[in-house]
């Protein structure tokens, strides 16, 4: 059963990044058309938490790191895009990925055994991520870039750390209250950035269709990776997640939407794999 919700947590994360792949890159042009797709699938994961919130009671412990958990996802995301907007692509999606560490270390504070191995792993993980990672698009670095990337790097980190804190309580079994809360949240932020407006019509049907999926897939991935955060090791959990996430997508950027990779590229994939097998293996 674990390694089954492990598969599906990854594998629904990856559909999810090909389907904003594919649109990103064909159908969806402006950043209203971005954020309206986006706010059809938080629809779709408040219904369904909402349904599922029926079953369970909620706390304000709940509520309250729940809105905590909301907001600071949301500032992640701007910042990422700021990061994105202000600097070298391949550099600052290196800072965010190695956020990572902050979670993967946290479980010390949570009574989890150290492993040396496993952080020298993770690491050479985000070592190879980095050469797998496209480096065209490059722009100077600056004083605000360097402000948004850390801020990215915290906020992202952060984001594992209260999953952890959450499912350490003795009200983690409010998984579904957690996550309706923290859906309403991304849903009012999207609306704010959307200025109110919310078009769905434009998108049209197939999109919408395609909205539903990722919707789903976000579903999917929240829910199992937040009960995963309360059972699996910090220093295997978010490495082997993230990790693999990353480098299954990149390969799927391959075989199914035939982008070309660098020999440096290539060996950046191989490497990753190797060390995500080592992150599993290693005591």
């Amino acid at each position: 059963m674990l390694i089954a919700s492990v598969i599906t947590s990854i594998s629904s994360t990856v559909l999810k990044n090909c389907i904003s792949n594919k649109l990103c890159k064909s159908k969806l042009k402006t950043a209203n058309d971005i954020n309206t797709f986006n706010i059809v699938s938080y629809i779709i994961c408040i219904l369904v938490f909402g349904i599922l919130l029926l079953r369970e009671s909620l706390s304000l412990f709940t509520v309250l790191i729940a809105l905590l958990f909301g907001v600071v996802t949301a500032i992640s995301a701007l910042y990422n895009m700021l990061a994105l907007s202000k600097g070298p692509m391949h550099i600052t999606l290196l800072i965010t990925t190695s956020s990572m560490i902050i979670p993967t270390m946290s479980g010390i504070f949570f009574g989890e055994k150290f492993s040396f191995l496993k952080l020298t792993a993770t690491i050479i993980l985000i070592g190879f991520i980095y050469l797998s990672l496209d480096k065209k698009g490059g722009r100077k670095i600056n004083g605000k870039w360097f402000l948004y990337c850390a801020l990215a790097f915290l906020t992202q980190g952060a984001i594992g750390v209260i999953q952890k804190i959450h499912q350490n309580s003795s009200y983690k079994a409010e998984t579904s209250g957690f996550l309706f809360i923290t859906f309403v949240c991304s849903l009012c932020f999207g609306v704010l950035k959307n200025r109110g407006k919310l078009d769905i019509k434009s998108l049209g049907k197939r999109n919408v269709f395609l909205a539903l999926i990722s919707g789903a897939c976000v579903f999917a991935m929240n829910y199992i990776n937040l009960k995963l955060s309360g059972i699996l090791p910090s220093q295997f959990f978010f490495p082997l997640i993230n990790g693999s996430t990353i480098v299954l997508s990149s390969l799927a950027s391959v075989i199914i939407f035939k982008e070309k990779l660098s020999k440096k590229q290539l060996l950046g994939l191989i490497g990753g794999i190797v060390s995500l097998i080592l992150i599993c293996l290693v005591p």
